[in-house]
């Protein structure tokens, strides 16, 4: 009786201590609340699979529903939950039995040990601390996985818009240089134009349906690209992206302030505090039992030969005679400086990239503007005079057609400019960790190309006689003064 009454209490405070700890639950709200910030939602329920035309929003919400890397990441905040649990269990004790026969005879001698190491139990709370720090580490780095994932959808989702956006003025290109070339074949037949110059023409239409081919193959991996983000790859049918992109909002005036925006809510920065606070902590735990070895308490039970019974207790203790944990505490020192650098070296980054895209954003912007308010006006005006020139016979309609095509091909190069900026712009909300200022996409307008093109009864001459100088007079150019202001007061047509 005097054993159990001396093991029971042993027993109880290992069962009752192993049994009262659980693994740390990741809150959806908390997760919530990390990326709300960036403009990001968690879908509520299961996501349907897109059809029609598929919007910006929609497509962020499909990649963090779908997408791998979140399963992934949820799959190591657990492991991480599990390291917290590890760290606030107690150290399960160790059970000894030995039984030995004697020589010459005689009844056996029967030993039961029970030992419990209690240096982890000293230092349970600072580990549980250091543990704890560890998992919301990584439940920041997994909000900040979902904010990159949806950075990089909404990157593809631009490139997908820009690039069906190029592939329509490429498709009205072609078929300006395909008009020229069958014109052209006609005209040779009728003795008006050289050979060569039929040559050329062939060999500017084929060039251009080569252009298109590209930027209908460019078309198809961008929507590949956004598939697979969403976790849907291959699937490309069913759903269609904008037909025209946004046109830029206003200018980033404040670039201190984005920078100081970046320091104070980028995740990953948040993320390296807490994993600072656990080295830390780790740093003091070492020291604070530097001299503290291995202590094992037990009781022990011994039945001798002649039925003796021994009842006693037993401690063993590590004595710090040789060394008190110096490498421990170098060791422990060392991690927390080399995250101190880490933290540093990573605030450094988040600067620069925050001035360099910033840099960014304004070179594509005033690129695109100057496109937008210079080069493709004049570009119009060039095409109108040649028609003018045509209408009186001063040149072919091979002239005009040239010129439609150069005025086409820079309209192709201002799309590009354009999604380039959207591109840069969708990497620096990610980099500020924030909505930027200016205004939601689209409340400026949108970079209309569909007023670029021709009339059918414009573009098709089929019914026009080989040769004939009057037919230069219908030609169309698909987007004339009139229509010219009205896009300009509503805001969506491209020149401002």
């Amino acid at each position: 009786m005097q054993a159990t009454r001396m093991l029971l209490p042993v027993v109880s405070v290992l069962f009752l201590g192993g049994c009262a700890v659980t693994a740390p639950e990741l809150d959806r709200s908390d997760l919530a609340g990390d990326i709300s910030m960036q403009g990001i939602a968690l879908p509520e329920s299961e996501m349907p699979r897109p059809s029609g035309e598929l919007t910006l929003d929609e497509a962020t919400r499909q990649a963090i529903w779908r997408n791998p890397r979140m399963q992934s990441a949820y799959a190591e905040l657990d492991l991480t939950a599990a390291d917290v649990l590890e760290a606030s269990q107690f150290a399960n004790p160790s059970l000894s039995l030995s039984a030995m026969r004697p020589e010459g005879g005689g009844g056996n001698d029967y030993t039961l040990g029970l030992a419990w190491g209690i240096s982890g139990l000293l230092m349970r709370s600072s580990r549980r601390d250091i543990a704890q720090s560890h998992w919301e580490a990584t439940r920041l780095q997994l909000a900040e996985g979902i904010v990159a994932l949806a950075s990089d959808t909404e990157r593809a989702w631009y490139e997908a818009v820009a690039a069906r956006q190029r592939a329509q003025v490429q498709a009205l290109e072609t078929r300006a240089a395909d008009l020229a070339a069958r014109l052209g074949e006609r005209f040779h037949d009728a003795g008006n134009i050289e050979a060569l110059e039929r040559a050329e023409l062939r060999i500017h239409a084929t060039e251009a349906r080569l252009d298109l081919e590209e930027a209908r193959q460019h078309e198809r991996e961008a929507r590949l690209r956004l598939a697979h983000l969403m976790g849907l790859p291959g699937e490309v049918d069913g759903w269609q992206v904008a037909a025209e992109l946004p046109l830029p909002l206003a200018e980033l005036e404040d670039r201190q302030a984005l920078v100081q925006q970046a320091l104070g809510q980028r995740l990953d920065l948040r993320a390296q505090d807490h994993a600072l606070a656990g080295l830390t902590e780790g740093v003091a735990l070492v020291r604070r039992y530097r001299w503290l070895g291995d202590i094992e308490p037990g009781i022990e039970f011994e039945r001798e030969g002649d039925g003796t019974r021994l009842w006693g207790g037993e401690l063993e203790i590590t004595l710090p005679l040789f060394h008190q944990n110096q490498a421990g505490i170098a060791r422990a020192e060392a991690r927390l400086a080399d995250g101190e650098a880490r933290r540093a070296r990573l605030e450094g980054t988040v600067m620069a990239e925050v001035h360099e895209l910033v840099e960014r954003l304004g070179h594509h912007r005033q690129r695109f503007t100057m496109m937008q308010d210079e080069l493709l006006p004049a570009r119009r005006d060039a095409v109108e005079r040649v028609q003018k020139r045509v209408n009186f016979m001063f040149d072919d309609v091979f002239d005009l057609l040239a010129a439609k095509q150069e005025e086409l091909a820079d309209w192709h190069k201002a799309v590009a400019a354009l999604g380039d900026y959207w591109k840069a712009r969708t990497e620096l909300t990610h980099a500020v960790a924030g909505e930027l200022p200016g205004g939601e996409p689209g409340s400026s307008g949108y970079f209309q190309t569909s007023k670029l093109e021709y009339g059918a009864g414009a573009m098709d001459h089929e019914h026009h006689e080989q040769g004939n100088p009057e037919a230069h007079q219908h030609m169309n150019h698909g987007h004339g003064q009139n229509d010219h202001d009205q896009a300009t007061q509503s805001g969506h047509g491209g020149h401002h």
